[in-house]
């Protein structure tokens, strides 16, 4: 099955979630915020086709994990367009429909 999450059930250990990144500092950032919050975790790095963090996390403590995991995808995002100029000419064009709905409804009404 497909998964979009970085994060699957232990496919050995019940009552423990996995969590994986690719980039090193997104692994540390993610093991900080686990050590602040001192929830329990194992770690492992797998480099078998790709350098991937791996962090075992018990049951208990997923709600709490997820929070963190979401912290640091917030951290290390991207914006969705990277240019400046072609990101200020999609809002331009996005206002300007925008405003020409808004003046088309009103003018509708009278």
């Amino acid at each position: 099955m497909f998964n979009i999450t970085n994060y699957f059930e232990h496919p050995t250990r019940p009552g423990y979630y996995i969590f994986k990144f690719y980039e090193k500092d997104h692994a540390n950032y993610f093991e900080e915020l686990l050590n602040q919050k001192n929830i329990w975790f194992e770690s492992s790095i797998d480099n078998e086709n790709r350098t991937t963090y791996l962090y075992g996390i018990k049951l208990n403590d997923y709600e709490n994990v997820i929070s963190i995991n979401y912290l640091v995808s917030a951290k290390y995002r991207k914006k969705t367009v990277s240019n400046k100029y072609v990101r200020i000419v999609i809002y331009a064009i996005t206002l300007g429909v925008v405003a020409l709905a808004i003046y088309g409804a009103l003018k509708s009404k009278s």
